[in-house]
């Protein structure tokens, strides 16, 4: 008799804990505390400390709402937990964090009344910076009498170098640093020549030409 009633109570002691160990709740990784009001603020925190980053994984969130007024909106990836703006009062959440950016603010203040973290790996787009537009330069050029007058155009401010030449041979030559500019060049003889315009800016090189006939 002894004997089955020692049998009947392990039984009964292992049923108990089986039962309780069902009614457990799952353990999460971690329990964070959000409040907002009763001023102008808003705070997510876990153990005192602002949350700024977090690991994956599953999370308990005990909410306090206490201003009628405000509320705590979170939304990010896979999430989307609110409190009503003109109620008060405490609730807990559930809620699972993946890789991303996760956001909460006050809906009725969100200039004023925000913060943010980011979960796990995050993917950051990297702003590089376009390397600097090539330099172009236009050259034209007006004949008086044996005076070459060879206008540059550039797109940007360039070191300009003007040379007036006679097949391979240059016989007049000007520098000057600028945008657009206009340089007098002075012709040897009448003939057909070529007023040619480098431009240089950052790295860069651009050329032009003009024949001209010198009466």
């Amino acid at each position: 008799m002894k004997t089955k009633l020692g049998v009947l109570l392990v039984l009964s002691i292992a049923g108990l804990a089986a039962a309780v160990s069902v009614a457990r709740p799952a353990a999460t990784d971690g329990t964070l505390q959000a409040t907002v009001g009763p001023g102008y603020s808003i705070n997510l925190t876990q153990n005192g400390v602002k949350v700024t980053h977090l690991d994956p994984g599953t999370y308990t969130i005990d909410v306090n709402d206490q201003a009628d007024i405000h509320n705590f909106d979170l939304f990010g990836p896979g999430v989307k937990e609110s409190t009503g703006v003109d109620t008060i009062g405490t609730t807990t959440w559930t809620v699972t964090f993946t890789d991303g950016t996760y956001n909460y603010v006050c809906d009725a203040h969100p200039a004023s009344m925000s913060g943010k973290f980011t979960v796990g790996t995050v993917q950051t787009t990297t702003m590089s910076t376009p390397p600097p537009a090539a330099v172009k330069v236009k050259a034209k050029a007006k004949v008086t009498l044996r005076t070459v007058a060879v206008t540059a155009t550039a797109t940007k401010v360039a070191s300009l170098d003007f040379g007036l030449w006679k097949g391979t041979k240059r016989v007049a030559h000007a520098t000057a640093k600028a945008k657009v500019k206009t340089v007098k060049l002075k012709a040897p003889s009448a003939g057909r020549y070529v007023a040619k315009v480098t431009a240089k800016a950052a790295g860069k090189t651009a050329k032009a030409s003009v024949a001209v006939t010198v009466k």
